[in-house]
């Protein structure tokens, strides 16, 4: 195989392996949710009405909560008063739910949070297709920048050993 050849081959692969090594850190930096939509529980439990009433935040409760798109958010509210969350309206000892089909950020009105409000997050799930996409995504343009760089730097050393001090 010609060396021209060998040296583009071997770019792409550097340019792809890096671009692997990146991606996977970035994954793992992220904490992405990396899972199939499925039905996700919010349990409100009983006496959060009159911890909220004196100023303090219920512990089983998070201030925020991620999700993927296709989730279906099941707020069960075991608390002697209703309950709202965005636009879920929970009785007591009841439950409401809402299918979670878009990815966005916000923030809602809550009623059992001291703050009287939640963050949610609701993002595309990351299978294994999207990191295989990411890597090609920025591998192969990686893999092009070193090529061209890897021939310039070799025409320069030719050009160095042919100029010979007289």
């Amino acid at each position: 195989m010609n060396f021209s050849i060998k040296r583009i081959l071997f770019a792409f692969l550097l340019g792809l392996a890096l671009a692997a090594a990146s991606t996977e850190i970035s994954y793992a930096l992220l904490k992405k949710e990396n899972r199939v939509p499925g039905i996700i529980e919010l349990i409100i439990p009983a006496g959060t009405g009159d911890l909220v009433r004196a100023g303090e935040a219920p512990l089983d409760i998070p201030r925020d909560l991620r999700f993927v798109v296709g989730d279906t958010l099941t707020v069960v509210n075991q608390d002697d008063e209703s309950h709202q969350l965005g636009p879920l309206w929970i009785p007591a000892n009841s439950s409401a739910s809402q299918k979670l089909e878009t990815e966005e950020n916000m923030i809602v009105d809550c009623s059992f949070q001291a703050g009287s409000s939640m963050g949610i997050t609701v993002q595309e799930p990351v299978t294994w297709r999207t990191r295989v996409s990411g890597i090609f995504f920025a591998g192969f343009p990686l893999g092009m920048m070193f090529a061209v760089y890897s021939g310039l730097v070799g025409s320069q050393k030719k050009k160095e050993e042919n100029v010979r001090p007289s």
